[in-house]
């Protein structure tokens, strides 16, 4: 996510005076909205049965994992405040902290263009992306990253509820007659210059999920490159001749012949179980909580990069202290305050948060889970006795959050840290406690590291270059995939480049 200085009047003051910021409850959604209960149950409507839709197709079971957040603003001004950004053109995006997964969607775009290119789309756009590295985080070629995604976001939704699945992506018209990279070459290779993810991934991926035989090949094809198989081998392997395809495909193109199926995905009603007002100083933070980015610093490899990052999360913290100074015994102030603090490793602060969070509340999680961290950190200075003692303080503070709350994946993170940070193996309940946060929270870019290494410590390249594919095949280029390539390449090498080794996908 960009990171960004948030201006100071960002969504308050921006709608009348008697709307309340209030969070919705529906199965997997938490909405924060003050645009009242109707509309806030239309939205969670929507998103549960485009949920439903993407289980249909896949397959997947509904376990009711960790909810996504869904923050609606005003206007895309509201979000380029938030990102400290102008003219970028972003209308919604999807991100993850150690709150959890979150969506920031706008009521309405600011400026001109596609019409067909609306906050709805791109809302359900980014939450697809969600649901794929949610369920089945692997290797995927960035083209199926993005085709998935504009497939879902494309889909339209009708009056009745049923859904257009496959609907032509109409806001990529203009891309999709202009340009094109043939399949002989784009399936083949490692890299491709000048290539449309969007316009022509959708295309690729539309025509591929509803022709039922290339469906099925389509399946292999993503089964060979997460087995190992080479770009090329596993397209040839899969779909036979690649000249063919692309015909094909580019035949339905130019001559605007899509299969769309009508389906309307049955969902609970009614889809709100609850709702609560938010607290002053969680209204008060909405701006800094999504602005709020603890990617780890260490994976941007350019000091240049690397500072101005930390540079923008000091002054986001400045933020976070004035606010929270006006509210010194909310829980929500002083969670987020620790976590900002933490991210730029100012221990001092992080050590006062915590104390002062858990003599309010012993049993905070949050306050319980950053302190448990804080002291297996400093557990990694000492040596002997002090130590272990204070690794086991560490541990016995990790405990007590998981029985606090079991459904966290955190303490499962804070109990493994407690023997990693110092230097002790990990017993198999952390490994199995770590892996089982990463499943429950895929996009925390800490956690994945973390388990990446131990994976690698034990020997057990497979698993780590598994763990770390989402990262370093990223479909959007940043420092962290950069540093997560590099790393698998390390990987591979270490594994003896065998089959069970491959590059990051195209």
């Amino acid at each position: 996510m960009l990171g960004g200085v948030v201006a100071a009047a960002l969504w308050l003051g921006t709608t009348p005076a008697t709307a309340e910021w209030r969070v919705y409850e529906a199965r997997h959604f938490q909405i924060y909205s003050e645009s009242g209960e109707a509309k806030a149950s239309e939205l969670a409507a929507r998103l549960e049965r485009y949920d439903k839709l993407m289980r249909m197709a896949t397959g997947i079971p509904d376990d009711n994992p960790a909810k996504v957040r869904v923050f609606e603003v005003a206007s895309t001004d509201d979000i380029e405040r938030a990102l400290g950004v102008t003219d970028s053109g972003i209308a919604g995006f999807y991100s993850s902290n150690s709150f959890g997964p979150f969506l920031l969607t706008p009521r309405r775009i600011e400026y001109g263009g596609d019409r067909y290119f609306t906050p709805l789309l791109v809302l359900q756009h980014e939450y697809a992306h969600h649901f794929m590295l949610q369920y089945f985080p692997a290797t995927y070629p960035s083209w199926y990253v993005e085709g998935f995604a504009e497939l879902i976001g494309s889909s339209a939704m009708e009056k009745d509820g049923r859904i257009l699945y496959g609907a032509p992506a109409k806001q990529r018209g203009n891309e999709l007659t202009t340009y094109w990279i043939p399949l002989q070459e784009l399936l083949v290779k490692d890299e491709v210059k000048d290539f449309d993810n969007y316009g022509q991934g959708w295309a690729i991926t539309q025509y591929l999920t509803m022709d039922p035989a290339r469906a099925k090949q389509l399946r292999t094809y993503l089964a060979l490159l997460n087995a190992g198989k080479s770009n090329k081998d596993a397209a040839t392997q899969a779909f036979g001749d690649l000249a063919r395809l692309n015909a094909d495909i580019r035949g339905h193109v130019q001559s605007g012949s899509w299969t769309v199926r009508p389906v309307k995905p049955e969902i609970a009603l009614p889809v709100l179980t609850g709702s609560r007002a938010l607290r002053p100083a969680e209204v008060a933070l909405l701006p800094e909580m999504v602005a709020f980015d603890d990617d780890p610093l260490s994976a941007i490899k350019d000091n240049g990069e690397r500072e101005k990052q930390a540079k923008r999360r000091r002054a986001l913290l400045a933020r976070i202290k004035d606010k929270a100074a006006t509210f010194p015994n909310d829980p929500h102030a002083l969670a987020l305050l620790a976590e900002a603090a933490a991210v730029i490793d100012d221990k001092a602060e992080v050590d006062r948060v915590t104390r002062q969070a858990l003599a309010i509340d012993p049993g905070n999680v949050k306050a319980l889970v950053r302190r448990s961290l804080f002291l297996s950190d400093q557990a990694k200075g000492l040596a002997g006795p002090a130590r272990t003692a204070k690794a086991a303080e560490a541990r016995a503070l990790a405990v007590q959050a998981n029985r606090a709350d079991p459904d966290d994946a955190l303490p499962l993170f804070a109990f493994y840290q407690s023997f990693n940070l110092v230097g002790q193996p990990p017993s198999p309940a952390a490994i199995t406690g770590l892996e089982s946060a990463v499943a429950t929270l895929p996009d925390i870019d800490e956690m994945r590291l973390v388990l990446v290494e131990e994976y690698a410590r034990a020997k057990r390249w497979r698993a780590a270059m598994t763990a770390l594919a989402p990262l370093a095949n990223s479909p959007h280029d940043s420092p962290q995939r950069k540093s997560a390539r590099e790393r698998m390449a390390q990987l591979v090498a270490a594994a003896g480049g065998g089959a069970s080794a491959r590059s990051p996908a195209t």
